[in-house]
């Protein structure tokens, strides 16, 4: 598989994982690790943030769709 963005400008650049949220094909170049809060269920249904984090491969357009989620509240 390829990286998709790369396709894009003409190139083949071989793809080191799929974005998390489209699934489109990424080289190192193009994918972002970013840190994933992980939640539980407390008692009295409260939310709970746990102490350690998840990671997720994006590319650079799915990063920037659920990065205006916190920009805009």
């Amino acid at each position: 598989m390829f990286c998709y963005e790369c396709s894009q400008s003409g190139t083949r650049v071989e793809a080191i994982g799929l974005c998390h949220h489209c699934s489109v094909g990424l080289c190192q170049e193009h994918g972002f690790i970013i840190a994933d809060p992980i939640t539980a269920t407390a008692l009295v249904n409260r939310t709970v943030v746990l102490k350690k984090k998840a990671r997720l491969l994006l590319c650079g357009t799915c990063l920037a769709a659920l990065q205006q989620q916190k920009i805009a509240s």
